[in-house]
């Protein structure tokens, strides 16, 4: 059977518009930002690139704390009481590629610590899951209602709260590796 060059033509062209269909689920597009005073909060989010394949980014300020943990405390006390929180550097961060965000610091004064809430309160989440993840030494008591007020538009995962002693004591890892397995799968948010 020989077809005609039009009936060629007409099947090339049906076949160029023909959405190309894949079952299998795309990979999340993961972006983890951190911020990170002592080296605990760096290290939980390490493990969570190592995990999940995320691109990191350093959440860093233009005038760092003072290495004498006294003075960084005095300051970002100060700034949390204020609210006139620190000034990041860079400009306010584009996370448009990105599907999932996971953010995380440390827990000070019993809240979001200041360079987190500068870097959520200039962060647009619309259309965004968010997972959050904190280190703390005390207790995380309002974490997780004070990081949903500050983060815009955004739909929550579960969070993850890590004790800074399991960190150094090196028993964070299976909590950290199943928060991980449970960002990638696709379970919907979670309202605060």
């Amino acid at each position: 059977m020989q077809l005609s060059r039009r009936t060629m033509l007409t099947s090339m062209a049906a076949m160029a518009t023909i959405p190309r269909w894949s079952f299998a689920a795309e990979p999340r597009r993961t972006l983890l930002a951190y911020y990170s005073y002592t080296g605990n909060t760096r290290s939980v989010a390490e493990r969570l690139r190592a995990d999940i394949g995320a691109q990191l980014l350093e959440i860093r300020m233009e005038e760092p704390y003072s290495a004498d943990i006294r003075q960084a405390a005095e300051r970002s006390k100060r700034e949390l009481e204020t609210g006139e929180l620190p000034m990041l550097l860079g400009d306010p961060y584009d996370i448009s590629d990105y599907d999932l965000i996971l953010v995380g610091g440390p827990v000070w004064w019993n809240t979001v610590a200041a360079p987190v809430m500068s870097f959520l309160e200039r962060t647009d989440f619309r259309g965004r899951n968010v997972g959050l993840f904190a280190t703390y030494a005390l207790t995380p008591s309002h974490y997780e209602s004070n990081f949903a007020a500050q983060a815009h538009n955004a739909s929550f995962l579960p969070a993850l709260m890590v004790n800074e002693f399991d960190i150094a004591n090196g028993r964070s890892g299976d909590a950290v590796a199943s928060w991980a397995m449970r960002t990638r799968s696709k379970g919907g948010p979670k309202t605060l």
